[in-house]
């Protein structure tokens, strides 16, 4: 039966002496009545107008109703299943998946019900929990083992049921979320883990790791670094591919030793083509391997083009221009086109053309414009910077401050004045160094890879020669200034501009040709104009996804289980975001095709996903409309499957079981011997009923029927009074 309790916002004692005021002024008011009418009358009325009293004071209390149940909870024993596919492995100890099928059919598991209520729980990336139990909620085709993430969904629904005990039924290998180690303290329940699996070395080798480069470039070597794994073997030979797609781009042999050894085995490939390129890692398979979907594993590079054309312009030849375009023609991923101009301002290679100019994705500028440069030329280098293509400026003596004015809006400093001429003709030209600034020190434009340190090169350089002075452009970032003797001043001497997608670099002095001259005896010395030529290069022609339309998947390799969600950008002609476009995905691949609508969220962003499908190789078209045109479109590839991680380690990994279950206050078992489960669950001290409180509140004074209880005594009181003539 519930328990009722009813308080008030007032003592207790000033509720009684409420009600004995009510009643004294009920009998105060009918003592004596005209006309006069019967006691038992007399009562009734009493009765009534001290209820009616004495509900007002009440509820100028504010009384609480509380409502008290008590129920008697059953204790909880959960039993995890591990579903991952690294359960469909046959060791020594048989077929996982049937081991641990038939471990939930002995007496142990069927005499569980009688020490309180079971509770079953699936398991692998993510954790399930079943209203009820059947083989065919065993699926073991998870592609992740999560732990911690089972432990810590168990957390939460502890608090709720009387979860006394963890049975866990699994091979003890957590390939992905953090140690359940963590987890498992912090729950604290005992767990009983049953090990499914052998603990001893199977004969198998696998793909362990592949490094490659995500970025690489058209026509160029890219090494792929592959770490094999084999166990069980005797100097058997295997071969190792790279491939991509059905062909094969190379290949080595290895011959496995005894025991458990790891080889580093090098490959490589040269790609044609630029765009995505999806290929495999790929060790041939021996009899009696204990798993054979560990042998191969799948990887993505995005090539680009082959070779960067860099547009040379020099005003006239010198030292700087011949060291500087050395280094340019030294570097293999360029393509370096030269004009160089002659005292009429002509080019001695030829015009350039619209078609030179369209071509490059990178313009250097050394000692340009001079005196006699053409204005034609210098609009056409102009439209092409305006355009967006990265220019390098390397200032000198026989630059023209006026011509280069022409291209001020483009550069990243403000040309201020022309140098001053001197008694014979000479200029006010001054030797300084260049002082790195420290917050640039990471900067990619001036980090020198094959120094130590990249800053005590730029320390050590010779100096360069500055004539006139030129101020930066507030947007523009000051990766060096100049230093005299030990002093820097805040005149700047390299520096970079990167504003609407329009990037440039200017190093505002002249004798560079001296730092390749430097002593051979400086770490780093031989190839630092080279790297730093390179740094700028690679700077200005990386470009930001400039497409106005942008769908990709959120992943390049997806498993088997989860969705396969898009993320998308759109904008206009003006690059202004879009948000009320039509976006359809359409996915094609395994022998069917589906669509997704992606949704948008606002400043031209969208999403959405698919569910998961199957494994295999998928392409993707997005088409984009709105306002009832065609915007645009975009489209891709991603593959789902081939992660291949359940099959990184096939042994069981026995010790983070036993770890699991001493730290919980449970017990280890193998699956062989878990006949004294039952009775070990039985001796735990709180595998026992709680007794769980179920209460409830009545607000009185906030019902809107005790108002109308107050009412109707009132009126009935008024009703007698009137039926018997009393005024």
């Amino acid at each position: 039966m519930p328990e009722f309790h009813l308080t008030t916002s007032l003592n207790i004692l000033f509720v009684m002496l409420g009600c004995g005021a009510a009643m004294g002024i009920s009998f105060f008011v009918y003592r004596f009545t005209l006309p006069p009418i019967p006691l038992g009358l007399k009562i009734v009325l009493m009765s009534l107008r001290s209820l009616a009293l004495f509900l007002i004071l009440l509820l100028i209390s504010e009384p609480l109703l509380s409502l008290l149940r008590r129920t008697e909870e059953p204790p909880v024993v959960t039993v995890l299943l591990d579903n991952s596919k690294s359960m469909t492995i046959k060791d020594n100890k048989g077929d996982r998946k049937a081991v641990l099928l038939s471990t939930l059919q002995t007496p142990s598991f069927r005499n569980l019900s009688s020490l309180g209520a079971v509770h079953y729980g699936v398991f692998d990336s993510r954790m399930r929990p079943l209203s009820r139990f059947s083989s065919d909620s065993l699926t073991f085709d998870g592609e992740g083992t999560d732990m911690s993430g089972a432990l810590r969904r168990l957390k939460e629904n502890a608090a709720k049921v009387n979860v006394q005990a963890i049975i866990l039924l699994t091979d003890g290998n957590s390939t992905t979320g953090s140690s359940p180690l963590y987890e498992a303290e912090e729950i604290g329940i005992p767990i009983f883990a049953i090990g499914i699996g052998d603990t001893s070395e199977h004969r198998d080798a696998l793909i362990r790791k592949v490094i490659t480069n995500a970025i690489t470039y058209a026509g160029n070597r890219v090494p792929v670094n592959v770490t094999l794994k084999s166990s069980g073997f005797t100097n058997e030979r295997v071969e190792v591919f790279l491939r991509e797609g059905t062909g094969v781009l190379d290949r080595r042999i290895i011959s496995l030793q005894p025991g458990t050894r790891e080889y580093a085995v090098a490959l490589a490939f040269i790609p044609g083509n630029e765009g995505m390129h999806k290929l495999s890692v790929e060790v041939s398979g021996l009899p009696d391997e204990v798993s054979y979907q560990n042998n191969r594993t799948t990887f993505f590079t995005k090539v680009l083009k082959s070779k960067l054309n860099v547009l040379f312009v020099a005003g006239a030849p010198s030292p700087d221009v011949s060291f500087i375009r050395r280094s340019l023609e030294s570097d293999q991923t360029l393509k370096l086109n030269v004009f160089i101009e002659q005292k009429d301002g002509q080019f001695g290679e030829g015009p350039l053309t619209p078609a030179v100019l369209r071509e490059a994705d990178c313009l250097v500028l050394v000692g340009y414009p001079g005196a006699n440069s053409s204005t034609a030329d210098l609009s056409a280098i102009a439209g092409a910077l305006d355009s967006g293509t990265g220019g390098f400026i390397f200032l000198s003596r026989t630059v023209d401050p006026g011509k280069l004015r022409n291209l001020e809006h483009t550069l990243p400093f403000n040309v201020q004045r022309q140098p001053a001429v001197a008694v014979g003709g000479s200029t006010d030209e001054q030797q300084v160094f260049i002082s790195i600034r420290d917050e640039q020190r990471a900067n990619p434009i001036v980090k020198i890879s094959s120094a130590s340190s990249g800053i005590d090169v730029w320390s050590q350089l010779p100096p360069l020669f500055i004539s006139g002075s030129n101020r930066a452009k507030p947007e523009a970032e000051v990766l060096g200034r100049v230093r005299i003797q030990s002093i820097t001043m805040a005149e700047p001497l390299l520096l970079g501009r990167n504003v609407n997608r329009r990037k440039s670099l200017a190093l505002l002095g002249y004798g560079v040709w001296r730092w390749k001259l430097m002593p051979t005896g400086t770490q780093g010395s031989e190839t630092m104009l080279d790297e730093f030529l390179s740094n700028g290069i690679r700077w200005l022609t990386t470009r930001e996804d400039e497409r106005p339309i942008r769908i990709q998947p959120t992943r390049e390799i997806f498993t088997g289980q989860e969705p396969v969600e898009f993320t998308g950008q759109v904008y206009d002609e003006s690059f202004r975001p879009v948000d009320e476009a039509d976006v359809l995905v359409t996915v094609t691949g395994g022998g069917q095709t589906n669509q997704v609508t992606l949704t948008p969220l606002g400043n031209g962003r969208y999403e959405g996903s698919l569910d998961p499908m199957e494994e295999g190789d998928y392409t993707f078209s997005a088409s984009v409309r709105a306002d009832g045109r065609q915007m645009g479109d975009d489209r891709g590839l991603f593959s789902i499957g081939g992660l291949n991680v359940e099959f990184q380690e096939t042994r069981m990994n026995k010790l983070l079981l036993q770890q699991l279950a001493a730290r919980t206050g449970g017990k280890y078992y193998d699956a062989e011997n878990v006949g004294d489960l039952a009775r070990d669950l039985l001796a735990l001290p709180n595998l026992r009923g709680r007794e769980v409180v179920h209460s409830s509140e009545i607000e009185l004074w906030n019902k809107s029927w005790m108002l109308a209880v107050i009412v109707l005594l009132f009126a009935v009181e008024w009703f007698l009074r009137k039926r018997n003539g009393m005024l």
